[in-house]
């Protein structure tokens, strides 16, 4: 059944006002189109069968894996809140039915799909909010079928660790060496582990640690997303940086 164009509006209307009542600046998290489409497509070449966007939040990244093409997405959340806005913009009728919204942990989905179900995992930004992440590691293995991969983008570099990461409940930030051991702690063949986002060090480092920010603003989000991203995207593929504020890593199950 299809909508009416009043509907849409309403929905519109909905989905914004449960944007603006979100904790911790994630209402301004879907500016970031650029750089959630870029994520996407570092995963880009294990996306297939059932796909899980682990820690969903307002659903940037699912948008943009689901422009890539998969038979089935899981957008995983536990918060409430944000699996409210993640219904509102994922209705299961129409161009997104093949979106499920998930309200749970990993291990609440695990429960109901079953050991070895799962083709892709991808996490951004969310195993540094666990405590023990090396548990979650192993169950993100567990889920997955043989051959399945789990694509990582997670904050870097402990020593930037700052009054931004205090905000949104972050343990930890990680070196390259630290994710390499706990994914093949966890069963996992390590194939990527990069560090990414040399231009973002300084700024996080500035606001965080010296001017000890607690929120990044919507105006910065999008310059960084619409003028800067771009251009350091380009240049970050044509030499990897050495250091970076966040790391990209994939492991595949054995």
């Amino acid at each position: 059944m299809s909508s009416s164009p009043t509907q849409g509006v309403a929905d519109n209307l909905d989905y914004t006002r449960r944007r603006a009542e979100l904790p911790f600046g994630m209402e301004n998290r879907d500016e970031a189109t650029n750089y959630f489409a870029w994520q996407a497509e570092l995963f880009k070449d294990h996306v297939k069968g059932t796909v899980i966007d682990h820690g969903a939040g307002t659903g940037g990244l699912t948008s943009a894996i689901h422009a890539l093409g998969v038979p089935k997405l899981v957008a995983l959340e536990p918060d409430p809140q944000l699996t409210a806005v993640l219904r509102t913009k994922f209705p299961p009728e129409g161009p997104t039915a093949n979106v499920q919204v998930f309200e749970g942990t990993l291990d609440d989905y695990a429960a109901k799909a079953g050991a070895a179900s799962v083709n892709l995992i991808v996490s951004s930004n969310v195993i540094e909010h666990i405590e023990n992440d090396e548990a979650c590691l192993r169950l993100m293995y567990e889920t997955l079928k043989p051959g399945g991969a789990l694509g990582l983008y997670i904050p870097a570099r402990p020593e930037l660790f700052g009054s931004l990461d205090e905000q949104v409940g972050h343990y930890r930030r990680y070196t390259k060496g630290e994710i390499v051991r706990k994914l093949e702690g966890a069963g996992f063949d390590v194939k990527v582990a990069a560090y990414r986002n040399l231009v973002g060090v300084l700024p996080w480092f500035v606001t965080g640690r010296v001017l000890k920010k607690k929120a990044i603003g919507r105006g910065s989000i999008r310059l960084f997303d619409r003028v800067v991203f771009p251009i350091c995207r380009r240049l970050e593929e044509a030499i990897p940086p050495a250091y970076g504020l966040n790391l990209v890593a994939i492991g595949t199950k054995r």
